[in-house]
């Protein structure tokens, strides 16, 4: 079975597809916060959000035409890779020292700051996964 080209899909709409479709959700949500919505905010969000993942996930795969290519793929990687090289340089130059003046009563880490540490934390342990998944792959 070959797969038809249902969307009819170019690299241009597709782009104006997920990028657009993720604005209107991301004003939406700013729009509930603004004028005290923030249910029907949030709501409009989460579709949007869905839905420009479905596109942007199913998009290339129901499409005839090569929506994503080589090109694309090293600007992400290079993207991802700047990404937690400079988290990873920040997190560990600031959060030792602060731990260390924490336990010497110098300052005391607020919860904002746990709950940001431990998201970080979670964020590479959750890229070291995918990492060691894609690597299997390959």
């Amino acid at each position: 079975m070959t797969t038809g080209n249902v969307l009819n899909l170019t690299r241009q709409r597709y782009r104006g597809l997920v990028y657009g479709i993720a604005a209107v959700a991301i004003l939406a949500l700013l729009a509930g916060l603004a004028v005290g919505q923030h249910l029907a905010g949030t709501v409009v969000y989460m579709v949007g959000a869905w839905f420009a993942g479905g596109i942007a996930v199913v998009g290339p795969v129901w499409s005839d035409r090569t929506l994503q290519d080589e090109r694309d793929y090293e600007l992400h990687n290079r993207a991802s890779g700047l990404l937690i090289g400079i988290t990873m340089v920040v997190g560990l130059s600031v959060l030792p020292a602060v731990y260390v003046l924490d336990a010497g009563d110098v300052l005391e880490i607020p919860g904002v700051v746990s709950g940001i540490v431990l998201t970080l934390s979670a964020l590479f342990l959750l890229y070291g996964v995918c990492f060691g998944i894609v690597k299997r792959q390959y």
